[in-house]
């Protein structure tokens, strides 16, 4: 099966106390998004790029100036996060493996991408996940709280990867904007998502300390 990955990039509110969205926001000298396509390039038959379109001006001014050369075709996204993945799914065939993963996690290693792709044909679904570390608390509506067993809960990662026609069926539910993830919502739908282990390097860069993080495992 053809093997497409779609890359979703952050829109207007992802800025970390700077000027830019975070996936612009340098690493070793490049911007933190050509980090995070070039783990896809000889991988995936076609590279999707959603990005907000106030930006798309901007990232072909930056392909450039860097001489960036990873093939992608990039996709105006929406206003959620959920639609701009929907808007990228309208350039994927049935018939393949689709892979979403998120723009600021640039340390996602071609071993574990290709690991998911191999699940998703087998299963249909799959997600990285790691261990928590720390003790977690549930917290009620009244604002009391309880300690909960950690080991019966999982971080989720990216890349969340499908059979493009599972992944497309789940985002026929019309309300496929209240799942906070493309697996809750394929699994709303009826497909159970297989689980394998993900990367510890594997980071959203969420924060200044987390940019500083991946730089150094970059």
């Amino acid at each position: 099966m053809n093997k497409v990955a779609i890359i979703v990039a952050g829109g207007i509110g992802s800025r970390m106390a700077a000027d830019l969205p975070k996936q612009f926001l340098p690493i070793a000298n490049e911007p933190l998004l050509f980090h995070t396509l070039r783990k896809f390039e000889n991988l995936v038959d076609h590279l999707i790029l959603v990005m907000h379109p106030e930006w798309i001006s901007y990232w072909n001014d930056l392909i450039a100036k860097h001489s960036f050369n990873v093939k992608h075709t990039i996709v105006a996204g929406g206003q959620t996060r959920a639609q701009s993945v929907l808007n990228g799914l309208e350039h994927v065939e049935n018939d393949c493996l689709v892979a979403i993963h998120d723009a600021a996690r640039p340390t996602v290693t071609k071993e574990l991408i290709d690991s998911t792709f191999k699940n998703a044909e087998k299963h249909g679904a799959c997600i990285p996940v790691i261990d928590l570390k720390d003790s977690i608390r549930e917290i009620s509506e009244d604002g009391n709280s309880k300690a909960v067993n950690r080991s019966k809960f999982k971080s989720v990662q990216t890349p969340q990867t499908f059979q493009a026609s599972i992944l497309k069926a789940a985002f026929e539910n019309k309300d496929y904007e209240k799942y906070t993830d493309d697996a809750s919502l394929v699994e709303a739908n009826g497909t159970p998502v297989f689980l394998i282990e993900g990367e510890e390097k594997n980071i959203k860069v969420t924060t200044a300390s987390d940019l500083i993080l991946v730089a150094s495992f970059i």
